[in-house]
């Protein structure tokens, strides 16, 4: 079985404090996106074996240290079988850059193996959450409100969405990292204000209110995105942004034909 796995930015991201777990309660506004994405081959074998490998193109976590793994076995203990499942990931959406990819692959197990044996009672949420706090939006990949630790998911309908450039950059950053160094700026900007906005179809005016509670750190860190920010933005983007911990960058442009110009632009910058 063949399934692709979307990527997500967070066009919104207001960190609310901190939970009795450790964990950060945040309200975001998750996009997600047909690409970059990820391309899994799922092989399932009636044999009773219950053994679960997984392998990339890439060098990651394999088999049970992968988040597939963990997955697919949540999934087939909620259904009681014991199949063996061979995944194979061709990786698309770039690793540790704030896109989600492996909870979309681990959401992509999740929705292939119920597609295979049957549809768990919950859809699969609970086995999703088991593996991330992302994981459970890509079992329904629409633009989402996300409270709690992201998982709290509310769909929302009628947004006008501006196109967006996504700019990776080639180094990762883990999200433990991002949360550890929070940097308060008192940056007052409201969800309400941003879909507002984008409802009404004003670009111009929801590029003012992307806010992501993570970034200031990391322009901070990595000067290599204050710089890659300004090109786009001399390029014509209405606005440059971190998705979730980042390093990834994503541009809103007024419209595709200055979003495509931009993309040449950038890849003529990096090819010389």
């Amino acid at each position: 079985m063949k399934i692709a796995a979307p990527s997500k930015i967070n066009l919104y991201l207001r960190v609310c404090g901190t939970l009795p777990n450790g964990y950060h309660e945040i309200e975001t506004l998750f996009l997600p996106l047909s690409d970059p994405c990820d391309e899994l081959d799922i092989e399932f074998t009636e044999d009773g074996r219950g053994e679960i490998s997984v392998s990339s193109d890439l060098p990651l976590p394999r088999d049970g240290d992968n988040l597939c793994g963990r997955a697919a076995r949540a999934v087939c203990s909620a259904l009681g079988i014991t199949p063996s499942i061979r995944i194979f990931i061709r990786k698309r959406i770039p690793v540790a850059a704030g896109m989600g990819g492996g909870s979309s692959d681990a959401a992509a197990v999740i929705l292939a193996t119920q597609k295979r044996y049957g549809t768990l009672p919950d859809g699969g949420h609970a086995a999703a959450l088991s593996c991330g706090a992302d994981v459970p939006l890509f079992l329904h990949p629409v633009p989402s409100i996300g409270r709690g630790v992201g998982d709290r998911l509310e769909p929302v309908e009628g947004l006008h969405l501006p196109p967006v450039l996504i700019c990776p950059m080639r180094f990762p950053v883990s999200t433990p990292w991002g949360y550890r160094h929070i940097k308060q700026t008192g940056d007052s900007r409201t969800l309400n204000d941003l879909l507002s906005a984008l409802k009404a179809g004003n670009f111009t005016e929801a590029s003012t209110f992307l806010r992501n509670d993570l970034a200031p750190a990391l322009w901070d860190k990595f000067p290599i995105l204050q710089i890659r920010r300004q090109q786009l933005l001399n390029a014509g983007a209405l606005e440059v942004q971190i998705t979730g911990s980042g390093p990834t960058l994503y541009a809103l442009f007024p419209d595709e034909k200055t979003k495509e110009s931009a993309r040449r632009a950038l890849a003529e910058i990096e090819a010389g």
